[in-house]
Protein backbone atom coordinates (compact mmCIF):
# COMPACT_ATOMS: atom_id res chain seq x y z
CA UNK A 1 0.00 0.00 0.00
CA UNK A 2 2.82 2.42 0.83
CA UNK A 3 4.54 1.64 -2.44
CA UNK A 4 1.30 2.27 -4.34
CA UNK A 5 0.76 5.56 -2.54
CA UNK A 6 4.33 6.57 -3.31
CA UNK A 7 3.73 5.95 -7.02
CA UNK A 8 0.47 7.92 -6.89
CA UNK A 9 2.32 10.75 -5.14
CA UNK A 10 5.01 10.74 -7.80
CA UNK A 11 2.60 10.55 -10.74
CA UNK A 12 0.40 13.21 -9.17
CA UNK A 13 3.20 15.75 -9.48
CA UNK A 14 4.30 15.48 -5.85
CA UNK A 15 1.15 17.23 -4.61
CA UNK A 16 0.43 16.59 -0.93
CA UNK A 17 -3.07 18.03 -1.38
CA UNK A 18 -3.90 15.42 -4.02
CA UNK A 19 -2.42 12.66 -1.84
CA UNK A 20 -4.41 13.79 1.20
CA UNK A 21 -7.62 13.94 -0.84
CA UNK A 22 -6.99 10.43 -2.13
CA UNK A 23 -6.52 9.09 1.40
CA UNK A 24 -9.41 10.83 3.16
CA UNK A 25 -11.92 9.98 0.42
CA UNK A 26 -10.96 6.31 0.34
CA UNK A 27 -13.38 3.66 1.52
CA UNK A 28 -10.99 2.42 4.19
CA UNK A 29 -10.56 5.90 5.68
CA UNK A 30 -14.32 6.54 5.84
CA UNK A 31 -15.34 3.27 7.47
CA UNK A 32 -17.38 3.41 10.67
CA UNK A 33 -15.99 1.99 13.90
CA UNK A 34 -19.18 0.08 14.73
CA UNK A 35 -18.46 -3.61 15.33
CA UNK A 36 -21.16 -5.86 13.98
CA UNK A 37 -21.53 -9.61 14.22
CA UNK A 38 -20.09 -10.41 10.81
CA UNK A 39 -17.57 -12.83 9.40
CA UNK A 40 -15.05 -9.99 9.53
CA UNK A 41 -15.42 -9.73 13.30
CA UNK A 42 -14.93 -13.49 13.63
CA UNK A 43 -11.91 -13.78 11.34
CA UNK A 44 -10.16 -10.46 11.94
CA UNK A 45 -10.92 -9.26 15.47
CA UNK A 46 -7.76 -7.11 15.50
CA UNK A 47 -8.83 -5.32 12.31
CA UNK A 48 -5.58 -6.02 10.49
CA UNK A 49 -7.40 -5.74 7.15
CA UNK A 50 -9.14 -2.46 8.02
CA UNK A 51 -12.71 -3.69 7.60
CA UNK A 52 -13.74 -1.05 10.17
CA UNK A 53 -12.22 2.08 11.67
CA UNK A 54 -10.22 1.62 14.84
CA UNK A 55 -11.78 3.37 17.79
CA UNK A 56 -9.69 5.92 19.64
CA UNK A 57 -10.32 8.19 22.58
CA UNK A 58 -10.28 11.95 22.30
CA UNK A 59 -7.06 13.60 23.37
CA UNK A 60 -7.19 16.35 25.99
CA UNK A 61 -7.20 19.19 23.46
CA UNK A 62 -9.91 17.55 21.37
CA UNK A 63 -12.02 16.94 24.47
CA UNK A 64 -11.76 20.57 25.56
CA UNK A 65 -12.58 21.84 22.06
CA UNK A 66 -15.56 19.46 21.86
CA UNK A 67 -16.95 20.81 25.15
CA UNK A 68 -16.77 24.36 23.81
CA UNK A 69 -18.19 23.41 20.42
CA UNK A 70 -21.16 21.47 21.73
CA UNK A 71 -22.01 24.36 24.07
CA UNK A 72 -21.89 26.76 21.12
CA UNK A 73 -19.05 28.78 22.67
CA UNK A 74 -16.03 27.75 20.58
CA UNK A 75 -14.20 30.68 19.02
CA UNK A 76 -12.98 29.31 15.70
CA UNK A 77 -10.83 32.35 14.86
CA UNK A 78 -7.53 31.30 13.35
CA UNK A 79 -4.08 32.71 14.10
CA UNK A 80 -3.35 35.55 16.46
CA UNK A 81 -1.88 35.53 19.96
CA UNK A 82 -2.32 32.67 22.39
CA UNK A 83 -4.77 32.80 25.29
CA UNK A 84 -4.05 32.28 28.96
CA UNK A 85 -6.45 30.09 30.92
CA UNK A 86 -4.80 31.02 34.23
CA UNK A 87 -4.22 34.02 36.47
CA UNK A 88 -0.64 34.96 37.35
CA UNK A 89 -0.31 35.39 41.10
CA UNK A 90 2.66 37.17 42.71
CA UNK A 91 4.33 38.15 39.43
CA UNK A 92 6.89 40.26 41.30
CA UNK A 93 8.45 37.12 42.77
CA UNK A 94 8.35 33.58 41.46
CA UNK A 95 5.04 33.64 39.54
CA UNK A 96 2.26 31.24 40.42
CA UNK A 97 -0.02 30.18 37.60
CA UNK A 98 -3.44 29.74 39.17
CA UNK A 99 -5.65 27.86 36.73
CA UNK A 100 -8.59 27.63 39.13
CA UNK A 101 -8.85 31.44 39.24
CA UNK A 102 -9.51 31.78 35.51
CA UNK A 103 -13.10 32.59 34.59
CA UNK A 104 -14.47 29.70 32.43
CA UNK A 105 -17.08 32.11 31.04
CA UNK A 106 -14.43 34.50 29.70
CA UNK A 107 -14.78 34.44 25.88
CA UNK A 108 -11.05 35.09 25.52
CA UNK A 109 -10.29 31.51 26.62
CA UNK A 110 -12.89 29.94 24.35
CA UNK A 111 -10.47 29.55 21.49
CA UNK A 112 -9.22 26.19 20.22
CA UNK A 113 -6.73 24.47 22.49
CA UNK A 114 -3.97 24.73 19.89
CA UNK A 115 -3.74 28.43 20.85
CA UNK A 116 -3.42 27.74 24.58
CA UNK A 117 -0.43 29.35 26.33
CA UNK A 118 1.68 26.51 27.71
CA UNK A 119 3.46 26.91 31.03
CA UNK A 120 6.31 24.43 31.03
CA UNK A 121 6.78 24.47 34.80
CA UNK A 122 3.11 24.05 35.75
CA UNK A 123 0.77 21.97 33.54
CA UNK A 124 -2.93 22.69 33.38
CA UNK A 125 -4.59 20.24 35.82
CA UNK A 126 -7.68 19.53 33.72
CA UNK A 127 -5.62 18.83 30.61
CA UNK A 128 -3.10 16.76 32.57
CA UNK A 129 -5.92 14.60 33.94
CA UNK A 130 -6.69 13.56 30.37
CA UNK A 131 -3.06 12.72 29.57
CA UNK A 132 -2.07 15.94 27.83
CA UNK A 133 1.63 15.82 27.01
CA UNK A 134 3.99 17.32 29.58
CA UNK A 135 5.20 20.60 28.00
CA UNK A 136 8.49 20.43 29.90
CA UNK A 137 9.74 17.39 28.02
CA UNK A 138 9.64 15.74 24.61
CA UNK A 139 6.86 13.17 24.33
CA UNK A 140 6.85 10.87 21.32
CA UNK A 141 3.60 9.09 22.27
CA UNK A 142 0.95 9.99 24.79
CA UNK A 143 -0.16 7.64 27.51
CA UNK A 144 -3.79 6.59 27.76
CA UNK A 145 -4.89 6.26 31.34
CA UNK A 146 -8.37 5.64 32.75
CA UNK A 147 -9.09 6.89 36.24
CA UNK A 148 -11.85 8.16 38.48
CA UNK A 149 -10.25 11.61 38.31
CA UNK A 150 -11.32 11.89 34.68
CA UNK A 151 -14.97 11.24 35.52
CA UNK A 152 -14.78 13.68 38.44
CA UNK A 153 -13.20 16.33 36.23
CA UNK A 154 -16.04 16.02 33.72
CA UNK A 155 -18.56 16.36 36.54
CA UNK A 156 -17.02 19.11 38.63
CA UNK A 157 -14.49 21.13 36.64
CA UNK A 158 -15.47 24.78 36.25
CA UNK A 159 -15.17 24.67 32.46
CA UNK A 160 -17.33 21.56 32.07
CA UNK A 161 -20.01 22.85 34.44
CA UNK A 162 -20.13 26.22 32.67
CA UNK A 163 -20.29 24.64 29.22
CA UNK A 164 -23.03 22.27 30.41
CA UNK A 165 -25.11 25.30 31.43
CA UNK A 166 -24.59 26.91 28.02
CA UNK A 167 -25.45 23.63 26.31
CA UNK A 168 -28.69 23.30 28.30
CA UNK A 169 -29.60 26.91 27.52
CA UNK A 170 -28.95 26.33 23.81
CA UNK A 171 -31.23 23.29 23.77
CA UNK A 172 -33.97 25.11 25.71
CA UNK A 173 -33.78 28.06 23.33
CA UNK A 174 -34.57 25.79 20.38
CA UNK A 175 -37.77 24.74 22.12
CA UNK A 176 -39.58 21.43 22.05
CA UNK A 177 -40.54 19.02 24.78
CA UNK A 178 -38.05 17.82 27.37
CA UNK A 179 -37.88 14.48 25.58
CA UNK A 180 -37.09 16.18 22.27
CA UNK A 181 -34.44 18.42 23.83
CA UNK A 182 -32.73 15.43 25.42
CA UNK A 183 -32.76 13.47 22.17
CA UNK A 184 -31.31 16.46 20.30
CA UNK A 185 -28.66 17.08 22.96
CA UNK A 186 -27.70 13.40 23.11
CA UNK A 187 -27.28 13.33 19.34
CA UNK A 188 -25.11 16.45 19.34
CA UNK A 189 -22.91 15.16 22.17
CA UNK A 190 -22.62 11.48 21.26
CA UNK A 191 -23.43 11.36 17.56
CA UNK A 192 -26.41 9.02 17.82
CA UNK A 193 -29.91 8.98 19.24
CA UNK A 194 -30.31 7.65 22.79
CA UNK A 195 -31.62 4.17 23.41
CA UNK A 196 -34.87 3.70 25.31
CA UNK A 197 -33.11 3.04 28.63
CA UNK A 198 -30.80 6.01 28.13
CA UNK A 199 -33.67 8.30 27.20
CA UNK A 200 -35.77 7.31 30.23
CA UNK A 201 -32.83 7.79 32.59
CA UNK A 202 -31.99 11.23 31.16
CA UNK A 203 -35.61 12.39 31.19
CA UNK A 204 -35.95 11.37 34.84
CA UNK A 205 -32.66 13.08 35.72
CA UNK A 206 -33.58 16.30 33.90
CA UNK A 207 -37.05 16.33 35.47
CA UNK A 208 -35.47 16.19 38.92
CA UNK A 209 -32.41 18.41 38.48
CA UNK A 210 -33.28 20.64 35.52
Amino acid sequence: LLDWLAVEFRDGGGSLKILHRLIVTSTAYRRASVERETSNALHDADNLYLWRANRRRLEAEELRDALLYIAGRLDAMMYGPSFQDFVIDKPQHSPHYEYHLADPDDPRIHRRSIYRFLVRSQPQPFMATFDCADPSMQVDKRTESYSALQALALLNNGLTVTMAKHFAAKLAKRGGTLDEQIARGFYEAVGRLPGDDERRALVAYAAEHG
